[in-house]
């Protein structure tokens, strides 16, 4: 259900990527409420890798407007939009790229807790290692989650990722140490398999 927040920020939004069932497209100062709502979640940040707390908006603005304004070098991020109602459903970002390894890594958080669990997740990770190894040249990319975040794990997998480590016991959450699990994916990994699944519904 689209919420009044939503509705204000999703009004033509700009589109980069689009895929079969969501779209990136550029961060924009209008998310600013939602980053807002999404970041006190205390669950959806601890899904996110961050310490559960209460966040200011001051806080958040300070945190978000050097991003906005493209000032962090080798940061790229983009908006998460549900399709076909541009419902505006999390953000992602690419980052450390610009290295003579090939190598970078990626960020996803999906803010509204109601959409996850229905492969957008999975296939806003498509579209962001689709940029990535197309447009930055990249070869590698890599992340880090949570082993109690299960459904994070699930759709890493699901657009090709594969578990090459973890730093044991290395996340604490309600008292109880978790790994943390490291994955990646490499181009010829992720291409080869778009050719087997014959998924062509990448477009820029």
């Amino acid at each position: 259900m689209t919420t009044n927040l939503q509705r204000e920020v999703q009004d033509r939004p700009i589109l980069n990527i689009r895929g079969a069932n969501v779209a990136l497209g550029p961060l924009h100062r209008g998310m600013l409420p939602l980053l807002e709502r999404w970041e006190n979640n205390l669950r959806t940040a601890d899904l996110g890798g961050d310490d559960p707390r209460p966040v200011t908006a001051e806080t958040i603005a300070a945190e978000w407007e050097p991003l906005l304004r493209g000032e962090r070098p080798d940061w790229l991020g983009f908006a998460i939009y549900a399709l076909p109602d541009l419902r505006l459903i999390g953000h992602a970002n690419v980052r450390d790229f610009s290295n003579g390894h090939g190598t970078a890594e990626i960020g996803i958080t999906l803010g509204e807790p109601g959409e996850r669990g229905k492969g957008y997740g999975s296939a806003a990770v498509r579209l962001l290692l689709d940029y990535a190894f197309r447009h930055l040249n990249v070869w590698n990319v890599w992340l880090d989650t949570a082993s109690h975040n299960h459904g994070a794990v699930r759709a890493y997998e699901k657009a090709g990722f594969r578990e090459i480590g973890r730093r044991r016991g290395a996340r604490v959450v309600g008292g109880t140490r978790h790994d943390i699990v490291l994955m990646d994916c490499t181009r010829d990994d992720f291409y080869n398999r778009l050719a087997q699944e014959g998924d062509s519904a990448i477009s820029g």
